[in-house]
Formats: structure tokens, sequence, C-alpha cells
């Protein structure tokens, strides 16, 4: 059968927009706290504007909060951020200087974990794994970023800045814009991906990003651990944690922290896996049976596969549409009210012994995978 020229070109625009690449500018921030905050700040300044901007309308037309009540509610983190780490703080000071915004302003970003997330369902895919249930040994940490459409600018408001500094590792950290820290990897090799867990309610105490933060600014599992624990905790996250010599999920919220370590692999996605107390949860409705859905898939996928994972077949099970529309790679459900349309902006697969970030922007299933090292 001949195939003419229209057809091959078809195939073109297919196969185009199957492989598409799509990169993220890295920003190299140095010197101390406030220089890399200011730095942040200066380069990323629109882009911090209008996300403030759409997490303000956001708030008024679907949560009936104002604009001021928002800000009240943020401000009342700043004390306990210093108070956990005076270096972190100033980091968020400098981003509000270099972004000429008022400080408050970045903690609507800094704490939406705690200001935003209690509000509306959540959802992320995560998995580490390592030693003998990987084909070649190494430690993999990774995870779909399933976020809201609004008010994330359609995960335009993401960032990726290599922070250099003196008093600690290097840290590759992902981020929405004024955010200190999602995931990330650091020179030391500590890695972290992170999952939205639900709580009681808040509490007045430290941003859950910041610890992340911390966390990346430590040299191995157990000092990261040790970070999360001695944060006074507003609210509840997931730590996925990998480095060179082992894996750890930690279940955190304001009352207890459990760490389970693994020898094998580890999975989890938006309730609590590994039986953390103190805590409400969903226990039916749909953010649960999503949730349920997505962390049964993976653990499926890690099961079936074991001895023979790598970056090739994490990087499939980031693509995996199984349990539509419950999927991994997570797609806007119509079904849904708009205020909760949401699908995976980024996935993110860490290698520790490498140093490396595997990284694709948009959903994995129409884009390719890029590295980026720390």
């Amino acid at each position: 059968m001949r195939i003419g020229s229209q057809e091959v070109r078809s195939c073109l625009v297919v196969m185009a927009k199957l492989l598409s690449v799509n990169t993220l500018d890295v920003l190299e921030a140095r010197g101390s706290a406030f220089e890399r905050g200011y730095a942040y700040g200066v380069r990323y300044k629109s882009l911090i504007r209008r996300l403030i901007d759409s997490q303000y309308d956001f708030y008024v037309r679907y949560l009936q909060t104002s604009r001021e009540d928002a800000l009240r509610e943020a401000s009342q983190y700043e004390r306990p951020i210093r108070d956990y780490s005076e270096e972190i703080a100033e980091e968020i000071r400098g981003t509000a200087d270099g972004a000429d915004i008022q400080p408050n302003e970045v903690l609507l970003v800094a704490a939406f974990n705690e200001v935003f997330y209690p509000k509306l369902s959540k959802a992320c895919t995560s998995f580490a794994a390592r030693d003998k249930a990987t084909s070649d040994g190494l430690t993999y940490v990774g995870q779909n970023n399933d976020e809201g459409i609004d008010p994330w600018l359609n995960g335009d408001c993401v960032t990726l800045t290599k922070y250099v500094q003196k008093d600690g590792p290097d840290a590759l950290i992902y981020s929405y814009a004024g955010a200190p820290a999602m995931m990330g990897i650091n020179s030391s090799g500590l890695s972290v991906c992170i999952n939205a867990l639900g709580f009681e309610k808040t509490k007045v105490g430290v941003p859950m990003l910041c610890v992340v933060r911390e966390v990346l600014n430590q040299k191995d599992l157990d000092r990261a651990v040790a970070a999360i624990e001695r944060a006074d905790r507003a609210y509840a996250l997931n730590f996925m944690l990998g480095d060179n010599k082992g894996i750890v999920d930690v279940e955190a919220n304001p009352l207890k922290v459990t760490a389970t370590k693994s020898n094998g692999f580890l999975h989890h996605a938006n309730h609590y896996v590994y039986g953390t107390e103190g805590f409400t949860d969903p226990k039916s409705g749909d953010p649960r049976v999503n949730s349920e859905a997505r962390c049964d898939r993976m653990l499926e996928l890690l099961q079936s596969n074991e001895g023979k994972l790598n970056l090739n077949t994490f990087q499939e099970f980031l693509r995996d549409h199984a349990n539509r529309p419950n999927m991994i790679c997570a797609h806007v459900s119509p079904a849904r009210p708009k205020a909760h349309h949401s699908r995976t902006l980024d996935g993110m697969i860490y290698i520790p012994q490498k140093r490396e970030a595997w990284i694709f922007k948009g959903n994995p299933c129409e884009n390719e995978f890029v590295r980026y090292t720390v």
C-alpha cells in the first residue's frame, strides 16, 4: 500500500505531539538566604504576581473568601516559620523584596497547603524503590504532580531552581512561584516527593512546604526525618524520601509522624497508607475512591515489576491510564465541578546516586522526560 504525502505529514504531526519535549528553565540562585530569595523574586516577579492574582480570584469566586481574609490567614504563619528556620524566613523575605510585593502575599503561596488545600480535594501519586527491587540496584523516587487547573495557571506557575548554598547541600527544587519547595533533590542525593493529606483542621504552625525546604537542606534520611519531626507542623503532608542508602515514607500531621522504611519499594497517594493515628480522612466519596484507585494501581505496577524496575518502567508507570477517570496520569474530568478540574501538571523521577532529576512538563502520555542535574 502506497502512503501519500498527506498521510506522512499526518503521521509526523502525531509523532511530534507524542514526543514533544517541553523543558523548564533553571534559575541558579546563590549567596545568603535573603540573596537567594531576592534573585528568585526578581526572576519570577511577573509570574508570582499572576499566581497571587489568580489565587485571589479563586478564593472570591469559589470559596467565598475575600482577599483580606486570605491574607490574614496566611500572615499567621510568619512567626512559626522564623522560629523553625531563620534561613527559610529570610528566603521568603528576599522573594517578597525581589518581586516587589508584601511578605504576606508570598506567604499566601508558601502556605497554600494550609490555606488552600483544606478547602478542596487533592491528588498526587508517588513511589520509591531501591536495591533488589530495581534492575540496576539504583534508588528511585518519583511522582506525578496532579493539581487544579485553576488557580494554578494550568501548570504555568511552575519554577525549577538550583540553590547554591555555603552552609548546606546545593538543591534542585521544583515548586510553584513563591512557594519555598515542593519536590527536589540535593547534592547529597537526598530526594523528596510529596502527597497532600487531610487532617481535621489547620493550626498556627510551620507550613508544610517550609518543612520540605528544610528537608532539602539535610544530608541524609535520618536528618530529613528529624527535620520533619522537630517542626511545629501546621497541617498534614506525606513525604516520600530516598537517598543513596535507603527509602522512607513519612506521613506527618500536627499530632504525629509515622516513618516507614523499606528495602524494596514504597507507594502513596492522598490517604494515610502506613497507619498514622489521630487524623481525619475521607471515608467515602470521590476523593477517597480516586486516591485508593491510584494508590492500588501503583502498588500493582510495583509488585508485578519487582526486580525489573528502572527509569524506563517508572516513566511508563507515570503514563498509566488504568481505572479511568481515577488514573495515575490524570486528565480533566468534565463531570467534576469546575473548581475541582485538575490534571497531571508535571511528573518527575529522581535518582539519588546520579544526582539526577528526570522531569516532564505536562501529561506524561504526551511528553518526554528531560534530564536535569544538581
